[in-house]
């Protein structure tokens, strides 16, 4: 379980319907703003649907390159648009670049009875 941080969504909030994100796919999310920000991004990937914050290990920088691009062309991995360090989406490690061995940090998410993922 991650530590909750400013702006960070309570349990139960709506985030996005699950039929906005393709499969595979992802869509980046935001609440509130300036440095009390949070940021985080919701993945659809083999049948699963997995939450994140979006913030790379190596550099701190969010992992998009540009709105809702978080996966590799091939979309095989998720991508760092800084330094292209590649994660595998079922669990953040990263396998290769700049910050290998470390993780995305998790944002707790699930499926709500009406097809919306929200906040777990």
């Amino acid at each position: 379980m991650t530590a909750t941080r400013p702006n960070q969504p309570e349990p139960g909030a709506r985030l996005v319907a699950l039929a906005d994100i393709p499969e595979p796919g992802a869509k980046g999310l935001t609440f509130g703003a300036g440095k009390e920000r949070f940021e985080c991004f919701v993945l659809r990937w083999q049948g699963a649907v997995l939450g994140y914050v979006n913030e790379c290990p190596h550099a701190r920088t969010s992992l998009d390159w540009r709105p809702d691009a978080f996966f590799n062309r091939d979309m095989s991995a998720l991508q760092c648009g800084t330094h292209g360090a590649l994660f595998a989406p079922e669990s953040g490690q990263c396998f290769l670049g700049p910050c290998k061995g470390k993780s995305l940090i998790p944002f707790a998410v699930r499926l709500d009875a009406d097809g919306w993922v929200i906040a777990a």
